[in-house]
Parts: structure tokens; sequence; C-alpha cells
């Protein structure tokens, strides 16, 4: 893809506006998913996701009159944009069952730093400095603040588990990056579709293959599947893959570094799970992280 193709940006107030939703969008992306999960197996409700999404995403792409046609020259990136879901998230879930849910947060919530890394040697206008490397590692380190306690106890016993997640994370760090580099010259309604496309097939063969359990469609498995799909994998990935076409990645992920301080907060408003000072603590560290990594 040539040069004179780029036109991403840095990030200005309106990048900075859209990725904060995307964050928030996506903080109570677990608790639905928990919630799903209590009526649904995880591959089902993952292909139902996605069927969803796929309807939301061909929806968009009449309403906005974009052209479905793909060409051959753009198969390959998309395939590997693609591709890369499924492994990612399979990295993530099998870790997942080796290691504590706080272990998990902290191990995948690294991926802003990934994406960072692989943007400054990627992108020429997007590097990393002294200043912006200072406020990344203050962010990240509130994030484990939050969850240091839990994290602290049992850290060997679930090493392997971590790792899988910390591998995760590093495959979806550049696979965000790689997805703001192909969108340069591909219409990223092509780029959605296909990753839809291939996390419903994927999902439907192994939930087919794999998982017999029953489930019937109860009011929080709708509820779950509406923001599963048409919030997260429809118009989710629809706003995530124009503002990653739009601006330098290594700013635009800084902000999922909220994701988890929300998360605990809409726990604590939908589950009353009562935070404790160190809620106060983290936000303060992620704030401060922020000026400094966002900073030119």
């Amino acid at each position: 893809m040539s040069n004179n193709l780029d036109k991403r940006k840095s990030l200005d107030k309106k990048g900075g506006a859209l990725a904060i939703l995307i964050a928030i969008l996506w903080s109570a992306n677990p608790l639905a998913a928990k919630i799903g999960l209590e009526d649904a197996p995880i591959f089902r409700l993952g292909f139902m996701r996605f069927a969803l999404g796929i309807f939301v995403v061909v929806a968009w792409g009449i309403y906005t009159k974009q052209s479905f046609k793909i060409s051959k020259k753009s198969l390959i990136p998309l395939a590997i944009s693609s591709l890369v879901v499924p492994i990612q998230f399979a990295f993530h879930l099998f870790g997942q069952d080796q290691t504590t849910a706080s272990h998990g947060v902290i191990m995948i919530v690294t991926f802003p730093l990934w994406a960072a890394m692989f943007s400054h040697f990627y992108n020429k206008n997007d590097r990393l400095n002294k200043i912006r490397v200072f406020g990344l590692s203050l962010a990240f380190l509130g994030i484990v603040v939050l969850f240091w306690e839990s994290f602290n106890n049992n850290f060997i016993e679930y090493l392997i588990g971590d790792a899988l997640i910390l591998i995760s994370a590093l495959i979806l760090g550049a696979r965000l990056v790689y997805v703001s580099h192909i969108t340069q010259g591909i219409n990223k309604i092509h780029v959605v579709l296909f990753e839809t496309v291939f996390g419903f097939s994927s999902f439907f063969i192994i939930s087919m293959l794999f998982e017999n359990k029953e489930f019937v469609f109860t009011q929080s498995l709708i509820i779950s599947l509406f923001y599963l799909g048409i919030i997260i994998a429809g118009f989710g990935l629809i706003l995530q893959t124009h503002v990653l076409k739009t601006y330098l990645p290594g700013k635009v992920t800084f902000f999922n570094l909220f994701q988890p301080i929300l998360g605990v907060f809409f726990a604590w408003m939908l589950l009353s799970e009562e935070p404790g000072i160190e809620l106060v603590i983290s936000i303060l560290l992620v704030f401060i992280g922020s000026y400094f990594a966002l900073k030119k």
C-alpha cells in the first residue's frame, strides 16, 4: 500500500471523544457476556452475537450506500485481519480458563501498550517518546492498583494462564495497528463484514461440534445479545474501524485503558459490587498518565 493513501491524522477533540465512547461501550462488554453466559454456552453466544453484527453491518452499508464489491488485492489483507480474531480469542479463552478474572483483566488490558509499541515502529508519525512512555506506564500502573489485591495472590499458580492472555493482548494490539493500516486502501465496511462473517462461521462450526447444552431465550439473554451483537459486534466495530482508519492508532487505542475502571463502575451500579479506595487511586493514576501519554 503506497504511503500517499495514508490520510490518518493525529488525535483531535473529535477523535478523543469517539475513542472515549468506544472505551465506554467495550467496558460493559464483559458484563453483558457474563449475563449471556448464564443462559447460553460460550460459542453459541458468540455466533449469535456475530449474526446480529452481520445484520447491522449489512444494513449500515446499504443505508450509507457502500459498495460491497471486494477487489482481489483486498482479499489477503482482509483474510489476515479476520483470521487473527479467532486466534486471539482462543488464546484469551484458554488463558482465562487457567487464571482468575482479575489476572485476566490486567493481562488483556496491556493491548493498548502493545498497539502503541507496534505503531511506533510501523508509523513514522506515531512515534513514542519518553513522556508518552511515562504516561502509558503510569496509566497501566493505575490498572494494576485496581486489581492488585487479587492479582498478588497465587501469581505463580496462574502464570501459564496469564502468559496466554498476555499473548492474546499482544495479538490484539498488533491487529488494531494492522486494521488501521489496511483501511487506508480498503473500505472499512469490508473489514468489519469479513471479521463478523468469519467470526460467525468459526463460532458456529465449533458450537455445532462441541456444544450440546440446551438453552432458551430468556429476557436476560435477549438483552445480552442486543448489547453484544447490535451495539458491540455491529455499531461498535464499525465505529472502532472508522476511528482506526481516521487517526493514528497509538493514541486512539490508549483510551481502552479506561475500560477496567468503567467496568468496575458498571458492576457497582448494576450488580452492587462495591469498589474500594483502590478505584479512586486507579482513576487518578490513569488520568494523570493520560495527560502525559497523549502529549505530542
